[in-house]
């Protein structure tokens, strides 16, 4: 197993992510992304910079709860990493259709109440450099632009400040990492989501990257160039 301490330094270094002092909010999910990031930020607490403090909250909504075995999991992991855990729970109202957006969205809402509330420097989520590449992808098959997250964003006029730490590790290697380190989980199987647009990009990249290897590594290569200009 190797670290992927390495790469976040490097990210951080290029896009200054993490200041001594910093107070982060890390959204975890209780999946292997989320909690490969909250082990790498405690590694790094530990190893490089102690004047940081961490912080873990998952948004727990209703329709689409992880099971108590995937809860149970969450916490006792963030405890063995000494993160606290706060819990804040959530609903989509009935008369709103639920779907991959509206979750999204009732989610992000109440990560960045409970971050404003408790005065957090930024908040850390998990994407990965997949995740980096669909989304460039997505929005040029729905929108006509390559735009795509970026390791460091400002919301609502800079009063939060989005970090990615994972965003240039693919999720293979972070699959390996959490398999090395110990980080059991389960797959979360949301019905919502085998029909969303993410869902449906995912199945194209697969299908064309079956008949051109290069695919992926020309498509990155588009959308980083998209969003350097």
């Amino acid at each position: 197993m190797s670290s992927l301490i390495p790469q976040f330094i490097k990210l951080n270094s290029k896009f200054n992510l993490i200041k001594p002092n910093d107070k982060i909010l890390i959204a975890v999910s209780g999946g292997s992304d989320s909690l490969t990031m909250a082990k790498l930020l405690h590694e790094y607490r530990l190893s490089i910079d102690d004047s940081i403090s961490l912080h873990a909250v998952h948004i727990d909504i209703t329709q689409v709860s992880i099971s108590q075995k995937q809860m149970d999991n969450l916490e006792n992991l963030l405890a063995e990493w000494y993160i606290p855990l706060t819990i804040v729970r959530g609903k989509i109202p009935e008369n709103i259709k639920f779907n991959c957006y509206t979750c999204a969205k009732e989610r992000r809402k109440h990560l960045c109440i409970y971050s404003d509330e408790n005065n957090f420097s930024s908040i850390a989520v998990g994407h990965n450099s997949d995740d980096y590449i669909e989304t460039g992808f997505m929005n040029l098959i729905y929108h006509g632009h390559l735009k795509s997250i970026q390791p460091k964003e400002l919301m609502f006029n800079g009063v939060t400040t989005i970090i990615r730490p994972l965003l240039t590790i693919s999720k293979k290697y972070i699959l390996s990492y959490a398999k090395g380190s110990g980080i059991i989980t389960e797959k979360h199987y949301c019905p919502y989501g085998l029909k969303s647009k993410r869902e449906t990009v995912r199945a194209l990249l697969r299908e064309i990257s079956s008949k051109n290897r290069s695919f992926s590594k020309n498509l990155k290569n588009a959308i980083d160039s998209w969003n350097k200009s």
